[in-house]
């Protein structure tokens, strides 16, 4: 999360650098000798750049913002330097009509571009949502497990201070974390009896399994490891590699106090359910032995409210 606002400010950082770099040496460099004269021009075309790369950055509102502050300064270096040569004149006014059409051209294909990848993203989502639902539906007799479980999540990502990307990546994690259940047996996924030991290791598979299914999709092998790792505990005791603490994906740490909160609030065939205040007082005793303290904290901050709507 501090990586993604990082990275957010390092490009408004390099943005303005560049910017005071491309002006200070286009209102230094003489123009007087043809050979300086070239490296002037140069510098001046390198205005283009700045709001193509605002706009691959930040948007089109970003693409628009750094075409007016570069048409300023542009203008100041044209008021300072006014000559009666009118080709130079005509040549610097169509210059700074040329830093708007950049600018909005940039921002407008960036922008179409941001809206396509939000669509197809959205068609994968559904299409996934499709394939998880069925399998909720054989095991819990509801299509809406996992899609909650999601929200939960999401609800508690939503405390700190992700980027959408990872915010994207958890979700899908939380959202396909059941799936290597797809090759567990049914007279052992379905058994209303508690599993015996040997039925024990064969459920415990399915994290293994979903990893290696989901692992094989490009843009879902940073969700694979939330996969894996979503009956980890805290203190070490989970499955299947028994990580502890930190050695957790952090998504994975938020995911299980979700999964915990739905499967208490839940009907389920081997457990009575819980109102909301008794899966609080459960999850909390939990802190720090099956749940991350930072997880509980975050949780715990939700309002019930919030909860009841996802």
């Amino acid at each position: 999360m501090k990586n993604a606002v990082m990275i957010i400010e390092g490009k408004m950082i390099i943005l303005i650098i560049l910017t005071a770099i491309i002006t200070l040496l286009h209102f230094a460099i003489p123009t007087e000798q043809h050979t300086f004269h070239i490296f002037h021009i140069a510098l001046r075309k390198l205005y283009f750049l700045l709001p193509v790369m605002a706009a691959a950055w930040y948007g089109f509102r970003a693409a628009i913002f750094m075409t007016l502050a570069i048409s300023v300064l542009f203008s100041f270096h044209v008021v300072l330097n006014w000559t009666d040569n009118y080709m130079e004149q005509a040549n610097q006014a169509g210059e700074l009509v040329s830093f708007w059409v950049v600018g909005l051209v940039a921002g407008r294909l960036f922008e179409r571009e941001r809206s396509l990848l939000k669509n197809l993203v959205r068609a994968n989502e559904e299409t996934l949502i499709g394939l998880v639902s069925a399998l909720d539906m054989k095991e819990h007799n509801t299509n809406l497990h996992s899609q909650r479980v999601r929200k939960y999540t999401l609800l508690l990502v939503d405390r700190f201070r992700f980027d959408e990307a990872k915010k994207r990546t958890i979700g899908m994690g939380a959202l396909l974390h059941d799936v290597g259940k797809i090759a567990v047996p049914d007279a052992i996924l379905l058994k209303p009896e508690a599993l015996t030991d040997e039925e024990m290791q064969v459920m415990r598979k399915h994290p293994a399994v979903g990893y290696d299914i989901v692992n094989r999709i490009e843009f879902l092998r940073e969700s694979a490891e939330i996969v894996l790792a979503h009956h980890e505990r805290f203190d070490g005791s989970g499955y299947p590699r028994g990580l502890k603490g930190e050695e957790i994906p952090f998504g994975a740490r938020l995911f299980a106090v979700a999964d915990v909160y739905d499967a208490l609030t839940s009907v389920r065939p081997y457990r009575t359910v819980m109102s909301h205040e008794e899966a609080v007082v459960e999850i909390k005793k939990e802190s720090g032995r099956h749940f991350d303290p930072k997880a509980v904290e975050a949780f715990l901050a939700i309002p019930r409210q919030e909860l009841q709507t996802a």
